[in-house]
């Protein structure tokens, strides 16, 4: 199947009926975290009734043959390309029928009880628009997932590296056992009421990947959705297994002046993009220097291209 889905699949979900929650996942060429992950779905104890749909972005290292064989129960959406990270999530959202949305990375390993206490604080929150839990890295420890919405001096004290030396973790809110409500929340488990998405709408496709979810629970909190932070929910993100940190670097810039742009205006995103350009030349003259000794050749090329690329970026961007 490729594209979007049609009316009548959308009225009827999965098997043509409404579950508690919808698990989209969107795949592109991750089929070794992909597979476990769908199996800690499915082994994991889930309590509330739910069903999957993986979104293929062209995979090309056997992903769609791979949930044929063990996951036939899970639907499959193929498109020819990588359409992006948002666009495929929404075909996702628009194939299925759930109460909630459950955003999901697939290079997650999650477990029932954490994905039931999510639907078990929608269920008893009516006011609240979207909750996550905490993000755990593979060794257990504590990965940032949820922060307040940018600001102007918070991405200074990002792109210089001040914020992080005075603050570990920086800019996100750090490990905590308290329910808060905060400005927006990695989508990579991020379980969204569905009636929320038909009152903003869906993700905005133009971000491609990075700044969607952001921008997603930007609306969200101005029409008046809590957005929650549950402690007592936990999954294990491994992170960044879709791109190296240098391509990563130039998505995220991207997604940052456009998330301004759409809803800062322009003299903040101005000032953004003359933040985002002289601190990428500052680091363009460093590696200039690094690239000279030998030891650090390789590792030089690649950070002269990413920090061209993103003052290009600054320059560019419409």
């Amino acid at each position: 199947m490729s594209g979007r889905t049609t009316k009548s699949q959308v009225q009827k979900g999965i098997d043509g009926q409404v579950v508690d929650m919808s698990i989209v996942l969107v795949c592109w060429n991750n089929k070794a975290y992909l597979d476990p992950c769908l199996k800690s779905l499915y082994e994991g104890g889930l309590k509330c009734s739910f069903d999957v749909v993986v979104v293929d972005n062209g995979s090309t290292d056997g992903s769609q043959q791979m949930l044929a064989e063990k996951y036939p129960q899970v639907k499959l959406i193929q498109n020819a390309s990588n359409v992006g990270l948002g666009k495929a999530s929404n075909q996702g959202i628009e194939a299925t029928n759930g109460r909630y949305v459950l955003l999901l990375n697939n290079d997650t390993i999650v477990n029932g009880p954490a994905l039931d206490v999510l639907v078990e604080y929608l269920d008893a929150h009516p006011e609240a628009g979207a909750a996550a839990g905490k993000l755990l890295n593979p060794d257990g420890s504590f990965q940032s997932g949820y922060a307040p919405f940018s600001t102007l001096l918070e991405e200074f004290l990002i792109v210089t590296h001040i914020g992080e030396r005075l603050w570990p973790g920086y800019p996100s809110h750090g490990d905590s056992n308290e329910i808060k409500e905060t400005g927006w929340m990695s989508s990579a488990c991020l379980l969204v009421r569905r009636a929320a998405l038909d009152q903003i709408g869906l993700l905005d496709e133009s971000y491609f990947i990075y700044g969607d979810e952001a921008d997603l629970q930007y609306r969200l909190n101005k029409a008046g959705w809590k957005v929650v932070f549950l402690p007592n929910s936990s999954i294990i993100h491994f992170g960044g297994r879709s791109m190296d940190r240098w391509k990563r670097r130039k998505m995220v810039y991207r997604g940052k002046m456009m998330f301004y742009k759409k809803n800062y205006g322009f003299f903040s995103t101005l000032l953004l993009r003359a933040m985002f350009f002289v601190m990428s030349l500052l680091k363009l003259l460093i590696w200039c220097i690094g690239f000279l000794i030998p030891s650090r050749n390789d590792q030089a090329k690649k950070e002269l291209r990413s920090n061209i690329d993103v003052m290009a970026l600054c320059l560019n961007l419409k």
